[in-house]
């Protein structure tokens, strides 16, 4: 016989060749290169969870710089004419972060005409505030803001 075929009782058919595992082959390089696409996606989530959890702790400790200039709005002598006052708050026990603001007295101006105030009232006295906001993780924000402090006309 020179055709390899085989009679089954029906039409001749050719016998199958042995498989030299092309297909393993081919089945062990796709799961490599889905290993490798699962490692890549996994390194990347997180570092993209590194990433928000650092923003996170920025907008704490700049929340925490901003509540600091709001609590010094409310306490007596913060606006100190003749020297820096610097006072430190704690949020949540530090849990949630702590705050350092100090204010410093700038210079005097007039008020603006037509401000609506009084006429005994026409100084004004300018202060600059910076407050340093910090979190457990050791994020920090600086924030400056000026603020100005409306005088009756004898200081």
């Amino acid at each position: 016989m020179t055709n390899l075929t085989k009679t089954l009782g029906g039409p001749q058919t050719p016998i199958a060749k042995p498989q030299r595992g092309v297909a393993l082959v081919m089945a062990l390089v796709i799961l490599l290169i889905l290993t490798l696409l699962g490692i890549t996606a996994m390194g990347t989530s997180s570092l993209e969870e590194k990433m928000a959890g650092n923003i996170q702790e920025a907008t704490r400790a700049f929340e925490a710089g901003e509540s600091g200039l709001n609590r010094t709005w409310d306490e007596a002598g913060t606006f100190d004419l003749s020297a820096t006052t610097t006072k430190n708050y704690s949020f949540d026990s530090d849990k949630s972060g702590k705050a350092e603001v100090k204010t410093s007295f700038l210079q005097y101006s007039q008020a603006k005409r037509g401000a609506g105030y009084g006429s005994g009232y026409n100084n004004v006295a300018n202060f600059d505030q910076v407050s340093t906001g910090t979190t457990v993780t050791g994020a920090k924000s600086v924030i400056h803001q000026g603020i100005a402090q409306i005088l009756p006309s004898a200081n």
